[in-house]
């Protein structure tokens, strides 16, 4: 009886003891690097109405979602570009770009920003909260998620469709 009291107490013991299973993602985050420098030049060239410039620095099989929706490098860059035909004065206010570089290795650039703009067809104004983030591998982004409310997108999407009937 005696052993097994002692069994049970060191089998408490040995179970309670750290295993060790930490696998924290840790890392530092910058905004002077020239990732977040690249990603402030591709957002600025969408702001302008030509994404184009994106197709030097995405990777050529890579996938890039807006939202839940999943592209290709061409659909992605044709979308943004679209952007320019439904709408002016684009913008990215707040913009904040800053990149992690994280201890398994990945490096991801954070965009944050207010995204406004004011419908060509309608003159309405938009102003939505929205999170863009880039996966480098090496110098290439071989994916993006953008995050932003779509309704105006979706919206003056659908008018602009309509008026071209």
């Amino acid at each position: 009886m005696k052993n097994i009291k002692y069994l049970i107490l060191s089998l408490l013991l040995l179970s309670c003891q750290d295993q060790n299973t930490d696998n924290s993602l840790i890392g530092a985050l910058t905004s002077d690097d020239v990732k977040s420098e690249l990603i402030v030049k591709l957002a600025d060239s969408y702001l302008s109405g030509n994404f184009d410039i994106a197709r030097d620095y995405l990777a050529p099989d890579g996938k890039h979602y807006f939202n839940n929706l999943e592209f290709d490098v061409d659909g992605i860059i044709d979308g943004y570009n679209s952007h320019s035909l439904i709408f002016t004065d684009i913008k990215h206010n707040d913009r904040r770009v800053y990149t992690g570089y994280f201890n398994d290795g990945s490096v991801e650039t954070f965009q944050d920003f207010n995204w406004s703009a004011t419908s060509i067809i309608t003159g309405k104004e938009y102003n939505y909260p929205g999170h863009c983030r880039w996966l480098w591998v090496e110098d290439k982004v071989v994916s993006t998620t953008c995050y932003v409310d779509p309704t105006a997108i979706l919206e003056e999407s659908a008018i602009y469709a309509e008026s071209q009937n």
